[in-house]
């Protein structure tokens, strides 16, 4: 055998032991995360145990919450003149609370006197309560993160952790600032975890803590692996005769565990090499294919401008009243146009902030001078009403919002929104680049080329088939490593 077959063979042995195992893990891991996620606080928990808002504790509105909150005085208060970017009112302990967010941090205060919320351990068990109505004890500690925390609660630390004596085994994670439920997780959750999207996003909380380290072992463990299944390959092609054959007429050299490796290689290696590099991709290396999505100035500039003094100084009282079944109200904007945004037991309604009327869909001349503000110098190429999915905005494990309105600028990186026009929300984005993104990594990491192979189980029966093939193929070559290790 030439030198340079036996250095392929080499690094391919070699890559195999040191990364067999994980390989092995990501294929199983990947079947477990298609049933269950990372855990996370949906919409439709949040309809299930919200507490509805009661209109007679509401004293004051908004901006004079605000006011109070910032008042000269407090030695941590915010300048009077600095209004928040976002303002929400929930029920919080059974009081209706104002929360705020200014500086990328958030700030609660109570709708009926005015007073900041202070979360203490007792009031985080009190929120927590709603969401395990059937346990009986309640702990609370002070974290900053942990294993079930990491992602998109950073605006709300550090957590209160509650530890529930429900039959779930619920741990709920109530905001250190706003006094509210932001995540919660089952006994049974956390354990198909372990199994699911920590091993297969490599989520320790040691290394997951620190973002670049983290992001660059998925990148090079991933890149590795990518290697060694193409070397792999290169070999298993080298070593097939389909014309002039081995002894017997046997195509392949190999025997037993030999045999099912090269085989199954051979059938799945190519699948193999596009999970790996799609995966590599997830993490955008070298920051190849990165998007930047949705911007805080792509919605500044959609809203019309920040919140002012005259939209926090709407009486929410009356519209509280109006709509008894309110559980949040959420101030918004559309190219300068006040809402309300209402989320009840069964489904999220867009109100007149100033009438409390239902605001039904926004005006079409309304959204499309909300879309033009985001590209101000750019040509709107087409405004379309979608009342089905395209490429870019459609349902997988999530339900894309329908109709959509898809507005299209003439860029070179055919940058494109899609705006919710039944609640005037930016939903989706896509330029050249996550366009890019979504056939290589979607696509490819997921099969996730077209509806007809969305369709579920059709998907899943397809996903763990090829997951078991490949997870056998690995697991065939880990047994012929370990027979090397024994003989040395």
């Amino acid at each position: 055998m030439g030198s340079w077959k036996r250095q392929l063979h080499l690094w391919h042995r070699w890559l195999g032991i040191v990364l067999g195992l994980l390989v092995l893990l990501w294929f199983g891991s990947g079947i477990v995360m298609m049933y269950v996620p990372y855990p996370s606080l949906t919409e439709q928990e949040r309809m299930a145990w919200l507490p509805t808002i009661d209109a007679r504790q509401v004293r004051l509105n908004a901006w004079d919450a605000w006011h109070a909150a910032a008042h000269p005085n407090r030695a941590d208060a915010a300048a009077p003149e600095a209004l928040p970017a976002e303002v929400r009112m929930t029920t919080v302990a059974g009081r209706p609370a104002y929360h705020f967010k200014a500086d990328g941090h958030w700030l609660s205060v109570w709708a009926d006197t005015g007073q900041p919320v202070q979360v203490t351990p007792a009031l985080a068990m009190a929120s927590a309560r709603n969401a395990a109505p059937g346990a009986q004890a309640l702990s609370a500690e002070l974290i900053d993160i942990d294993q079930w925390s990491f992602g998109s609660l950073q605006h709300h630390r550090p957590l209160y952790r509650v530890q529930a004596d429900d039959a779930a085994g619920s741990l709920l994670y109530i905001s250190s600032r706003t006094g509210e439920l932001v995540r919660d997780t089952t006994r049974s959750e956390r354990a198909w975890n372990w199994a699911g999207s920590v091993i297969h996003w490599i989520y320790f909380t040691p290394l997951r803590t620190h973002g670049q380290p983290w992001r660059q072992v998925v990148m090079w463990t991933s890149g590795a692996a990518l290697l060694l299944v193409m070397l792999g390959m290169a070999l298993g092609i080298q070593r097939l005769r389909l014309r002039r054959r081995y002894a017997g007429g046997r195509r392949s050299p190999y025997r037993g565990w030999q045999a099912w490796h090269h085989w199954l290689g051979l059938s799945v290696g190519a699948l193999m090499m596009t999970w790996l590099f799609s995966g590599w991709l997830s993490v955008t290396p070298f920051d190849w294919l990165s998007s930047p999505g949705i911007t805080a100035q792509d919605r500044l500039a959609f809203a019309g401008g920040p919140l002012t003094r005259d939209d926090l100084s709407i009486s929410i009282a009356y519209t509280v009243r109006k709509h008894p079944g309110a559980m949040e109200l959420t101030w918004l904007r559309v190219d300068g146009q006040l809402y309300l945004s209402t989320l009840g037991r069964t489904q999220r309604r867009l109100l007149d902030a100033h009438t409390g009327a239902p605001a039904g869909p926004i005006p079409q001349a309304r959204l499309l001078h909300a879309i033009q503000a985001m590209r101000p110098g750019a040509q709107l190429q087409s405004v379309e009403t979608l009342t089905s999915e395209d490429s870019y905005h459609y349902s997988h494990h999530n339900t894309a919002v329908l109709p959509v309105l898809r507005g299209r600028f003439a860029l070179a990186d055919d940058t494109t929104f899609y705006i919710d026009p039944a609640q005037g929300q930016l939903v989706g984005y896509s330029d050249r680049n996550s366009q890019w993104n979504r056939w290589l990594f979607n696509g490819l990491h997921q099969l996730d080329f077209a509806a007809v192979l969305r369709a579920r189980p059709l998907w899943d029966v397809l996903v763990i088939i090829l997951c078991l093939l490949g997870g056998t193929a690995t697991l065939a070559g880990m047994v012929l490593g370990w027979r090397r290790l024994r003989r040395r």
